[in-house]
């Protein structure tokens, strides 16, 4: 019977972390739109996709790889708040997700880089220790602590403020070119460049630039680095 999270369908359990080539374990289950996927991953490399052409659009799918010789639990996966946590407390080779449709994205993850590719939903990233890709038709926040932050989003709205930080790295931000919103952007030790035609100030190695774009409104951005330049450019929408 269908209720929020239906009961988690294991594909496959125990194949053997000898071949680390290959999940050792894969769990696949549904998971309602609307709902968040929590990912809790202490030292892999982790991967976030749209389900594959041939599964169902409600489907998730978390596959974890082990290291070399290595004997590790499968990742917890347990509901909560009406949507799904996953929780791999131990190193792994890669950790990857398919994320349903209208499911938003929150990561934690303490080290190894992580890629979020067009999924749906809406994501929030927090990383110590990695790089942060993200590739999204929708929105999202990041905050990493070492590592470089690449986020392109294609949303024409969102609520209130965005939120992207690093303390040593830089940061990439493309937005859509038609979007109105207002912008903060600071760094305590680089470089800011953008091509919306703002202009900032500089104080001894830090810059700030504070502005409106396309008439400014309610959408606001808010990037900062500590040490690291920050590029926040123009993404032009498709035909």
């Amino acid at each position: 019977m269908r209720r929020r999270l239906l009961l988690l369908l294991l594909v496959s359990l125990g194949l053997g972390a000898c071949n680390a080539t290959a999940p050792y374990v894969t769990t696949v289950g549904v998971l309602r739109a609307g709902t968040t996927l929590t990912v809790r991953v202490a030292d892999a490399p982790f991967n976030a996709f749209a389900p594959e052409v041939s599964q169902h659009r409600d489907l998730f799918t978390v596959a974890a790889t082990a290291l070399p010789k290595a004997d590790v639990p499968a990742p917890l996966l347990r509901a909560a708040g009406g949507g799904l946590m996953v929780t791999a407390p131990n190193p792994l080779a890669a950790l990857l997700v398919r994320v349903p449709d209208r499911v938003n994205l929150v990561v934690e993850s303490r080290r190894g880089d992580v890629n979020v590719t067009d999924i749906n939903g809406n994501v929030r990233i927090v990383a110590r220790y990695g790089n942060v890709m993200l590739l999204l038709p929708g929105y999202a926040q990041a905050a990493v602590g070492r590592g470089n932050l690449s986020v392109t989003m294609g949303a024409s709205d969102w609520p209130d403020t965005l939120h992207f930080s690093t303390q040593h790295g830089d940061v990439q931000l493309r937005v859509r070119a038609n979007v109105g919103f207002t912008v903060h952007m600071h760094t305590d030790d680089g470089a800011l460049f953008t091509d919306f035609g703002l202009r900032g100030v500089s104080d001894g190695r830090s810059e700030t630039i504070d502005g409106s774009v396309n008439g400014g409104g309610a959408r606001r951005i808010d990037v900062e680095a500590a040490s690291g330049g920050i590029q926040l450019l123009r993404l032009q929408p498709q035909p």
